[in-house]
């Protein structure tokens, strides 16, 4: 593929977490797209960035180590992705495992609730999906697949997953955005909200960054339009002129597989501006 300006992706998942590519797969696919930075931003793990590095490296790919932490505030989900970190930290290694752990345990609770459903499936079935990193929901998703309850993930979700549905199981103990913002920072990296048109929560976004230093906001993304785009851009504007703070703009295609997301598409389509992940790329050690 021709290279253009917008040749970066920050937003990407393997089956460290709950993508349906390894590590050195994607990166692959990555280069094949025509891509030239990108982040691995697995959902509570880091455990595919040195495969990631390791498979950027012999492709000739910059690849930023990152994460994206599942929080709470105010009883809603917001998550918020970490960049250019020390993902070998001690402290967030111990985290991360106890995140691992919870997941685990929310996994045996949801299996019970599908098992009164009439909907029966071990947890082998599941973690069969789960290459060493943390359990979630898409795992469990594709297993009720393979077993004939359903035709698709979303199906998986919109009948039985999702928030609300009679499987679901909240987490018995998550991060707020506080906590994952100060996780970050104690790891030398920048914490970006992902994704906010999800949570039209605007003018918290104003104090997460004044009071709790958020450092920038996720404006590119596929669920984001033009009208997102523009609403985004504008918040990073007013807070810039209001705060006397320089913000990071990022974006990615959040790309798990081809056959994930509110709307399909390969790897590739959405796209960051070069321009602004070199930004995130001039702060890596």
């Amino acid at each position: 593929m021709r290279k253009t300006a917008k040749n970066a992706d920050l937003h990407l998942h393997s089956t460290a977490s709950d993508g349906g590519y390894s590590p050195s797969e994607l990166m692959k696919k990555c280069s094949r797209a025509g891509l030239d930075i990108v982040a691995l931003t697995d959902h509570d793990t880091v455990g595919g960035i040195d495969e990631a590095r390791q498979a950027g490296q012999e492709l000739g790919i910059t690849v930023i180590p990152g994460i994206e932490f599942s929080t709470t505030y105010q009883g809603k989900s917001i998550h918020i992705l970490g960049y250019a970190f020390d993902w070998k930290d001690e402290a967030l290694q111990l985290m991360l495992a106890e995140q691992k752990e919870l997941r685990q345990e929310r996994l045996h609770t949801m299996l019970s609730k599908l098992a009164a459903l009439g909907l029966s499936l071990t947890p082998e079935q599941v973690l069969r999906y789960v290459d060493g990193g943390s359990v979630g929901r898409p795992h469990l998703a594709k297993a009720l697949i393979d077993a004939g309850y359903v035709g698709t993930v979303a199906e998986a979700f919109d009948r039985y997953l999702a928030e609300g549905k009679p499987a679901y199981v909240e987490k018995s103990k998550e991060l707020s955005v506080k906590e994952a913002i100060d996780r970050i920072h104690q790891t030398d990296g920048i914490a970006v909200v992902a994704h906010p048109l999800y949570y039209d929560k605007d003018e918290d976004i104003k104090m997460w960054v004044s009071e709790w230093g958020l450092d920038g906001i996720e404006v590119y993304h596929r669920d984001h339009d033009e009208e997102a785009v523009t609403r985004y851009l504008a918040l990073v504007n007013e807070i810039e002129r209001e705060q006397k703070k320089t913000l990071y703009v990022t974006g990615g295609s959040d790309f798990h597989h081809e056959e994930y997301g509110r709307v399909l598409e390969p790897l590739g389509v959405t796209r960051l501006d070069t321009g602004l992940a070199e930004k995130v790329v001039a702060l890596q050690r």
